[in-house]
């Protein structure tokens, strides 16, 4: 497919604050992207950007394919998220929201209402529009959809007794899940996740480290677990000051390669600060001798504040 996500020159406002600036970067498909930076850089900012929940200030963001977004609070809705027919005599369950992701949950209502009416009604009128339902949903995958949504609920640390029960009693962490559950199952060209993990326990997180490993489309996490996902990632965007920096490979690799440029950035420092020192002592001693070593010393003064002026800090 080749790029599933461009985004040009982008820059980015959180109420009169930049947080990002001429911003340009693509996502491949098949890309796994950790985005990271410090707590308030403008991470969710701007994967609000890029899912198009929010406006950016600038720039150009293009993306292509279909795009499954996570915020770090999502709070599906039961019957009002899933669509269904106002007044549908079927519960809106877990499963039904999961497979939302597909458009699946509209069908396997029908066919649920269909298999009631039955109870009531056993003409061959009713058998045979049940039987063509069926048919029909058994060909779209349904069934096989379902053992998938179950199979991913159940991944993500959700109870199996619990994903046929209705959403709006499950727990807040619980619909979390399902929530994760509706996006993964909706197989996306491009994955957008902010904090992933939230709510999951370790084995949960396991799970969900190999699923974004094998999955087949381009995923942009944001997650304060990005160690444990570090084998799902061969790219990292670093927000920092208002820049993105790209290093390429995985979580470990970039702290790496952190770790080494601080090193050359305090190096760096150290001998501009030990340079400065020298020039401006030297200024001071000329600055006081003949009228033609006081001109050479405020040259000298002239480097030395151009010198303090672009220094790495």
């Amino acid at each position: 497919m080749g790029a599933v996500l461009q985004v040009r020159n982008l820059a980015i406002d959180v109420a009169a604050r930049r947080v990002l600036s001429d911003a340009s970067f693509t996502v491949g498909a098949g890309d796994k992207v950790g985005l990271v930076g410090r707590n308030g850089a403008g991470k969710t900012s701007l994967l609000k950007v890029l899912a198009g929940d929010d406006d950016a200030a600038g720039g150009i963001v293009l993306r292509r394919g279909t795009l499954g977004y996570v915020p770090q609070n999502p709070r599906p809705r039961a019957e009002a998220a899933a669509g269904l027919a106002q007044g549908a005599s079927i519960t809106y369950t877990a499963l039904s929201h999961i497979l939302s992701g597909r458009g699946l949950d509209r069908a396997a209502a029908r066919l649920a209402e269909l298999h009631r009416g039955l109870e009531h009604d056993h003409s061959l009128a009713s058998i045979e529009l049940y039987s063509t339902a069926e048919e029909r949903y058994r060909l779209d995958g349904g069934y096989s959809s379902e053992s998938d949504a179950r199979r991913l609920a159940t991944g993500l640390g959700l109870r199996l007794d619990r994903v046929d029960l209705p959403l709006s009693v499950l727990s807040g962490g619980e619909r979390r899940r399902v929530e994760l559950a509706r996006v993964l199952f909706a197989d996306a060209d491009l994955l957008l996740l902010d904090e992933p993990t939230n709510h999951l326990d370790s084995d949960a997180k396991t799970w969900l480290m190999d699923f974004l490993r094998d999955y087949r489309g381009a995923v942009i996490v944001v997650s304060h677990d990005l160690g444990l996902l570090d084998t799902s990632i061969t790219r990292v965007l670093h927000l920092d000051a208002g820049r993105l920096i790209e290093y390429r490979g995985t979580y470990s690799q970039y702290q790496q390669a952190r770790r080494l440029e601080e090193r050359r950035l305090t190096s760096l420092t150290h001998r501009q600060e030990a340079e400065i020192k020298r020039l401006s002592l030297l200024a001071e001693v000329m600055r006081r001798q003949t009228e033609k070593r006081a001109k050479q010393a405020k040259s000298i003064f002239t480097r030395v504040e151009r010198m303090k002026s672009q220094r790495v800090v």
